[in-house]
């Protein structure tokens, strides 16, 4: 399989109980931020040493503003602080898709009057996981 590098076109959806919500044209940047930690090793009488590796996931990405009813910004302020399912799938293309949970956060809106504002968002991720992703045909 040839090499996918370009994001999008993809997509990035969250479900929840109603419609869920897809984020895809609203989004000029989207990705999977892993943050790792280590301890300080703990060194033991025999000499070994253990270290305790973690990492956390967030969605991060950059929306357009759009100051509707059903805009963005409304969407994640009805929806704060609800951990939903989500499906993120960088390009159609590469055959992959990334889903689990995340934590729906309000996002700022607004920004320089006449302008197209952008903003970010960050949602934390768990149970993350991924799998094919073929796309469906009409």
């Amino acid at each position: 399989m040839a090499k996918v590098r370009t994001l999008g076109p993809g997509s990035f959806k969250i479900t929840d109980t109603d419609t869920g919500r897809d984020f895809s044209a609203d989004l000029t940047k989207a990705q999977l931020n892993p943050s790792n930690s280590s301890d300080d090793p703990v060194t033991y009488l025999d000499g070994s040493e253990e270290t305790n590796t973690s990492t956390t996931w967030t969605m991060e990405g950059t929306i357009g503003d759009d100051f509707s009813q059903d805009g963005l910004p409304t969407w994640c302020f009805d929806h704060a602080n609800e951990t939903l399912p989500f499906e993120f799938i960088p390009n159609k293309a590469g055959g992959i898709k990334w889903t689990g949970d995340v934590t729906v956060t309000p996002v700022a809106m607004g920004g320089d009057v006449k302008s197209k504002n952008t903003n970010d968002f960050s949602f934390p991720v768990t149970n993350l996981s991924h799998a094919a992703y073929t796309p469906a045909t009409a």
